[in-house]
């Protein structure tokens, strides 16, 4: 049984089968389950994730992400897609964000951008080797510590989950996955999937490079340990009533 933050009880196969529609998936869980993303905000503060759950990021990264994996994964769902000549300046893109909504608007350049990290990805035979036979876009839901969790992996392929991650420099991702707690996210997808394994593939985006990285222990347990830290931040500022955080504030000594 999964109980969202809204008091309503599921059936885990019932809440499964509706997590393929992304206005499901992103709309109602995103403020009634958490994930990876909200769990980051919840370790940064209690304000940073009252504020990822009132603003839908459109940033330029994200949009690149969502586009190459679209290509790579599901690529039959790129022809849906309303691709611009021009920039995102142009009155055309604007109307038709308006009208379709920024996640299925994007400009030419940023469409054949993707497609030359997507040809990049899948012309590699040891990526093609981790993706032959597995599932895309995989949606799990699990109670942890008497909170829900969404989550969906990119690849699932047996008792292995694999990410799919563009970068600025390739160089830079183990500070990156430091940074910005990809450690978190690994530690509960092998939780919620019940996996062995969390592979990323990443992909530079300026290069067209790709590495292939494995999870250690230490990775993993560093992860757990955030995400601890972020069921205990929820737990404690908002799991009776919403808190006022008004005097919230933190110290540090320089």
């Amino acid at each position: 049984m999964i109980k969202t933050f809204d008091n309503k009880e599921w059936q885990r196969e019932d809440i499964l089968s509706r997590m393929y529609d992304d206005e499901f998936y992103y709309g109602y869980l995103g403020s009634n389950a958490l994930s990876s993303s909200s769990a980051k905000k919840l370790i940064q503060s209690p304000k940073a994730y009252l504020k990822s759950l009132k603003i839908n990021s459109d940033a330029q990264p994200l949009r690149d992400g969502r586009l190459v994996h679209l290509s790579v994964l599901e690529p039959h769902k790129v022809k849906d897609l309303t691709i611009i000549n021009g920039s995102k300046a142009t009155k055309a893109f604007k109307e038709a964000v308006i009208e379709l909504g920024s996640a299925n608007v994007y400009t030419r350049s940023e469409f054949n951008n993707a497609n030359y990290i997507a040809e990049a990805v899948l012309k590699c035979s040891e990526v093609t080797s981790l993706l032959k036979g597995a599932e895309f876009e995989v949606p799990e839901i699990a109670m942890i510590d008497g909170l829900p969790f969404r989550g969906k992996a990119d690849v699932l392929n047996g008792n292995v989950v694999i990410d799919l991650k563009t970068t600025g420099d390739i160089t830079r991702f183990k500070w990156s996955a430091k940074n910005f707690s990809y450690d978190l996210q690994a530690s509960l997808y092998k939780k919620m999937f019940n996996v062995d394994a969390f592979i990323f593939v990443v992909v530079d985006k300026d290069t067209k490079d790709i590495m292939i990285c494995d999870c250690s222990d230490s990775f993993i347990r560093n992860g757990l340990e955030k995400l601890n830290t972020a069921i205990s931040q929820y737990k404690y500022f908002f799991q009776n009533e919403m808190p006022n955080l008004n005097n919230y504030i933190t110290h540090e000594t320089l």
